[in-house]
C-alpha cells in the first residue's frame, strides 16, 4: 500500500508521475522544487517514484528533486525513510566513494550491501523490508571507514560503542529507560573479595526510594554485565519507573562485573559456587533483603543469560527467578540439563531476537522443553539483534513477569 500525502507534503518530486509523457523532460519552468510546487489532485507517492522523477528530470533539476525529498522525509517518517514495510537507508554524499550498510540485519557484513548512486546527484539509497515492529543497529561502511549515519539521530550505545537505530513505524520506544522527575533510587559502590577464587570485583548495588527511611526487607535481584546494565541498560531508570508506576514491588539489585567474561560466564561452576556461597550471603548480611528463593532473581544477557540459567538450575534454592536475555545457550551443554532435569519451582523469563539466528534457534529449542515440561516460564520474541537496545526495552519484561504488583492496598507492594 502506497502512503497517503498531506498537501503540504506534495512536492515537485514526483512531477514525472504526473505529467504526460511527451512533456516529461522539460524544465520546472517555475524554478520552485518546493514541497508546495505542485498543481495536481494526485494523492499516492512511493520511494521508486521518487526515484524514477529524478532519472527523468533535466540534469540541472536532478539535486534539487533530491534536495526537496530529503528535506520532506526527514519531516515525516525521518531517515532512514519508512515507506510500509521498507526503509530506506540514504546517504549524502558529493563525491563517489563505495558505500555500504551494515547491522543486525545481515549479520554486520558489509559484502554485497552497497548502496545505489543516484546519477547526476550526491544520493546514495538502498531499501530493505522489515516487520513493522522491528528495532535494528546499523553502521554505514564508507570506503573501508565504519561510520554512524550522519542523517540519523537516533543511536543506540553498544559494548563496541554507539550504532545508528532504526526503529519501524509500530514499534514503541521503551519509556521505563528516561529519566524522569519522580523519586530515584541510591547506588553504592563496593569491591568485593572472595575467597573461593581469592578475586576482587566491583560491586554496585541498588537500594530503592524510601530504602533508608524504612526497616521493611525487600526482593533482590543479581545482575551479571553489572556496569553495562547500568551504562548501557538504563537498569536504575527501569527500576525507578517500574517502582514509582507501581507495577513491581521496592527492590534491591545488585550488579556484578566479571573478572573475567569469557572464562567466568562459560560453564565456571568455582564462579558459581563463590557467587551462592560468598557474594549471597554478604548481600544479605549488608542489606535488607528476603532471603527465601521466590524473593531473589537472577539476570543476565548473552554469556550472562546462559550462567543465569545455569545457577537457577544448579541453585533454585537460591535463585527462583531467572532472567535469560539472548541466552547463549547453543555453547556447551545447558539444553541438555534442563532438558534431564526435574522439573523446578522456579520462574524462568527467556527471549530472543528473530536478527540472532544462533541464539535465537538453540533458545527456542530450550523454550520447547520448558513448555513439554511444565516449567513456570516466559518466552518472548523480538525482531530485533543483540544489542543493548533490545535488553533495555525488555528488562521489565522480566521483572513484572517474576514480581507482578496487585495491590488492594499500600502494603501489598512490599
Amino acid at each position: 500500500m502506497k502512503i497517503k500525502i498531506l498537501t503540504i507534503m506534495i512536492s515537485i518530486v514526483i512531477q514525472s508521475c504526473l505529467i504526460s509523457p511527451e512533456i516529461v523532460n522539460e524544465s520546472n519552468s517555475s524554478g520552485d522544487f518546493s514541497v508546495h510546487s505542485l498543481n495536481s489532485t494526485e494523492d499516492e507517492f512511493s520511494f521508486n517514484d521518487f526515484i524514477t522523477s529524478v532519472y527523468q528530470a533535466a540534469t540541472d533539476e536532478k539535486q534539487a528533486l533530491v534536495d526537496s525529498f530529503m528535506q520532506w522525509a526527514d519531516s515525516t517518517t525521518g531517515i532512514p525513510y519508512i515507506e510500509d514495510s521498507t526503509a530506506y537507508f540514504l546517504y549524502i554524499n558529493g563525491s563517489n566513494p563505495s558505500v555500504a550498510v551494515a547491522g543486525d540485519f545481515n549479520g554486520w557484513d558489509p559484502a554485497n550491501q552497497d548502496l545505489n548512486h543516484l546519477p547526476g546527484t550526491n544520493l546514495f539509497y538502498r531499501g530493505y523490508d522489515f516487520e513493522s515492529d522491528a528495532r535494528l543497529d546499523y553502521k554505514f561502511v564508507v570506503d573501508g571507514n565504519w561510520i554512524l549515519d550522519p542523517l540519523n539521530q537516533r543511536t543506540c550505545s553498544g559494548g563496541f560503542g554507539p550504532n545508528s537505530e532504526l526503529s519501524m513505524s509500530n514499534y514503541v520506544q521503551p519509556p521505563e529507560i528516561q529519566t524522569y522527575d519522580i523519586p530515584h533510587g541510591n547506588i553504592s559502590f563496593s569491591n568485593f573479595s572472595d575467597t573461593t577464587q581469592g578475586r576482587t570485583r566491583s560491586v554496585r548495588v541498588y537500594t530503592p526510594p524510601g530504602y533508608a527511611e524504612s526497616e521493611l526487607s525487600y526482593r533482590c535481584i543479581y545482575f551479571h554485565d553489572g556496569n553495562e546494565y547500568l551504562t548501557l541498560g538504563f537498569a536504575k531508570n527501569v527500576l525507578d519507573y517500574l517502582i514509582q508506576s507501581e507495577l513491581i514491588p521496592p527492590v534491591i539489585a545488585v550488579f556484578v562485573d566479571p573478572t573475567n567474561r569469557n572464562e567466568e560466564y562459560s560453564y565456571d561452576l568455582d564462579f558459581m559456587e563463590m557467587f551462592v556461597t560468598e557474594l549471597v550471603p554478604w548481600v544479605d548480611q549488608t542489606y535488607r533483603t528476603r532471603i527465601d528463593a521466590e524473593s531473589r532473581a537472577v539476570a543476565g544477557v548473552s554469556l550472562g543469560g546462559l550462567t543465569s540459567l545455569l545457577f537457577t538450575l544448579h541453585h533454585p534454592e537460591i535463585f527462583g527467578n531467572c532472567g535469560a536475555y539472548s541466552s547463549a545457550v547453543w555453547i556447551g551443554d545447558l539444553i541438555q540439563q534442563y532438558q534431564a532435569s526435574e522439573l523446578l519451582p522456579v520462574k524462568i523469563y527467556l527471549d530472543a531476537g528473530t536478527y540472532e539466528p544462533s541464539i535465537f534457534n538453540s533458545s527456542m529449542a530450550l523454550e520447547e522443553i520448558l513448555a513439554t515440561q511444565g516449567w513456570d516460564n516466559a518466552w518472548r520474541v523480538w525482531h530485533e539483534g543483540h544489542s543493548w537496545g533490545a535488553w533495555r526495552a525488555h528488562l521489565d519484561e522480566a521483572l513484572i513477569y517474576f514480581w507482578p504488583l496487585t495491590t488492594t492496598g499500600i502494603d501489598d507492594r512490599y
